[in-house]
């Protein structure tokens, strides 16, 4: 495929040398022509392993160009990769200029093509917040082309890319996951063409989707970062080993370096974890060490727990009747510390709504004697206790039944439509 690459950046050469490699023709498009001069000598404007070698075998082939103009290379381009920058605007979210600029020479470009060419694929590759695609490229290529995507001239794509610098072009062609979103099932099923032979789980999600997993994954890196040094501050100055203690930590492949615990929904409670994020902080501040990240883990705890119990609360009208499945931390136990499920039945009460709790864990196996911990409760919490029920009623008449955990098949709930709130796990 004729494919250009708008954007000589990082990102960009790395992709234009790796589509060369798979026997593409790339022009390589960029404002400056310092860059555009490099490319069509096959030196690379970036220092990046194996990129030069690439880049000189396809100019040799006859597959590379380049120019600083884009528009005339998408009269017969089938796809264009946008990879411009998008850097820190002064109130640290992203100065979108360059992807404006781009998306309107796109708009203007395709308007050039014949009307009997194949729908152009314009691919967004440069990291943008959520609702970017939508709200911005669409509406600014619709206004300079006079159509929309999927009109048959064009459509977008957003395909974020999961390179690390220094093992780039390694990344390019073994990476952890391939995402592609789509404006509609199938738009992106000419983007798989690149793919081939690249061995990669595939999501084809929505655009926003996409854009915020790309997002995540970068704050997500950045955290653990973070984390593994805030443990590394407060091991040295206690004496302990950091290295030996992280590499211990990783090598726990079940729990910590795992899929657990990272599925949105219930803050966290429970004996150990709140008792220990506290005792971490107590060592850390008799140590003197800063540990900003651990400082905030029980803030950033609470405040979920304010957001689930606001999201319940804007549901339910004033005084309105609620049915609250869960009271435990979680599901197969009867502990109630600090569970927050707990506070937010506390929380809803406190504010004037009519709450039916139904936990089948914290009454005995045959469901006829309470628990130790619910016989707790009825001394510790009589307004909680109060509104314990003993079985599970029917649901209808409740204006809001609030699932907390997995006491029932959600399937049980369909029926109830709109009037279930999933806290135990956050999706829509």
């Amino acid at each position: 495929m004729k494919i250009v690459i708008c954007g000589m950046g990082y990102v960009g050469i790395t992709v234009s040398a790796c589509l060369l490699k798979q026997g593409h023709h790339v022009v390589g498009v960029d404002i400056d022509p310092a860059k555009v001069d490099l490319l069509a000598r096959g030196v690379s404007p970036i220092n990046e392993p194996e990129i030069d070698g690439l880049l000189q075998s396809g100019l040799q082939a006859g597959l590379l160009t380049s120019d600083t103009n884009l528009k005339p290379h998408l009269v017969d381009a089938s796809m264009v990769f946008v990879c411009v920058g998008t850097p820190t605007a002064e109130d640290g979210s992203l100065d979108n200029r360059y992807l404006r600029q781009a998306a309107a020479d796109i708009g203007q470009g395709v308007t050039q093509r014949p009307a009997d060419a194949e729908s152009l694929i314009c691919v967004i590759r440069s990291t943008a917040p959520p609702t970017t695609i939508r709200s911005l490229i669409v509406p600014t290529m619709e206004a300079a082309s006079g159509e929309s995507p999927g009109s048959g001239r064009y459509d977008v794509v957003f395909n974020p890319e999961f390179l690390r610098e220094s093992t780039a072009v390694y990344d390019y062609f073994n990476p952890p996951k391939i995402v592609i979103g789509e404006r509609e099932q199938g738009v992106s099923d000419r983007m798989r063409g690149i793919y081939d032979g690249i061995d990669a789980p595939l999501f084809e999600v929505s655009w926003e989707v996409a854009e915020m997993v790309k997002f995540t994954d970068n704050a997500f890196h950045a955290l653990k970062v973070s984390f593994s040094n805030e443990i590394g501050r407060l091991a040295q100055t206690l004496g302990v080993d950091p290295a030996q203690t992280m590499d211990i930590f990783v090598s726990d492949t079940k729990l910590n370096i795992s899929p657990y615990y990272m599925k949105p929904g219930g803050a966290f409670g429970g004996s150990c974890l709140p008792k220990d994020v506290r005792a971490i902080n107590a060592l850390g501040h008799g140590a003197s060490v800063d540990m900003p990240i651990m400082a905030n883990i029980m803030n950033s705890n609470q405040s979920h727990k304010d957001y689930l119990a606001q999201r319940v609360m804007t549901r339910t009208p004033k005084g309105g009747r609620i049915l609250q499945l869960g009271l435990s931390f979680k599901t197969n136990t009867d502990d109630l510390r600090e569970s927050p499920l707990l506070d937010l039945a506390n929380t809803l009460i406190g504010e004037g709504y009519v709450v039916d709790i139904y936990d089948p864990d914290l009454s005995s196996a045959d469901g006829q004697q309470p628990t130790l911990q619910h016989m707790a409760l009825q001394e510790n919490n009589p307004q909680v206790s109060q509104a314990m029920i003993d079985k599970l009623p029917d649901m209808a008449p409740y204006d809001v039944v609030v699932f907390g955990k997995a006491i029932i098949d959600m399937r049980e709930l369909k029926p109830l439509g709109d009037k279930v709130i999933n806290i135990h796990r956050l999706e829509g």
